[in-house]
């Protein structure tokens, strides 16, 4: 029998996770970014980041540098917009997993031979990834993108084997011309 206190963890984690999930996939929609003039109404214009602008966003270089200037408002000037730019990031990565699995799910319509495990193996990465990012827009927001580094590293490396996945479920399901006999 289960006692009344782990049922209300597991209780409590359920929720958590279903509210980072929601997190991940309004960033995914709408992010939380004040600085409109930066996002694109349209989310297929958003690009996938590249891995240095993690690196530049989440890794503490550029910070140590303004904290050299010795200037408490040029800090909070730095660490308020560092912590948008990150928002972005997380709104941008989050729109890019929804727009690969949103692709998969067409494909995966008309395709004949699914995998059922392959399947389940990507619910649960985009799943998970849509939680990470939940996580991360929340945690940028309560801490800042310094705080963060690992988390974000992580997601990106994973939405990018995502879109590896996805890359190579669409050209194994494309249809094949076979060359024409005799053409020239």
């Amino acid at each position: 029998m289960i006692s009344a206190p782990v049922t209300l963890l597991v209780g409590l984690l359920v929720i958590g996770s279903g509210l980072l999930v929601a997190q991940g996939l309004a960033s995914a929609r709408k992010g939380k970014v004040q600085f409109e003039a930066l996002l694109l109404e349209d989310d297929s214009a958003f690009p996938a980041c590249p891995s240095d602008l993690v690196n530049r966003i989440f890794f503490a270089d550029d910070s140590k540098f303004i904290q050299a200037a010795n200037s408490p408002h040029l800090a909070e000037l730095f660490r308020r917009e560092r912590r948008q730019v990150a928002l972005v990031w997380v709104q941008q990565t989050s729109a890019s997993i929804h727009r690969v699995m949103h692709d998969h799910k067409r494909i995966a319509r008309v395709s004949k031979d699914l995998d059922f495990e392959t399947e389940v193996k990507l619910l649960w990465l985009y799943s998970e990834l849509m939680l990470l990012c939940g996580a991360l827009s929340l945690a940028v927001q309560a801490v800042g993108p310094l705080g963060v580094r690992r988390l974000a590293v992580y997601a990106h490396a994973h939405s990018q084997r995502l879109a590896q996945v996805q890359q190579s479920f669409q050209a194994a399901t494309r249809p094949r011309e076979l060359p024409r006999v005799g053409a020239a």
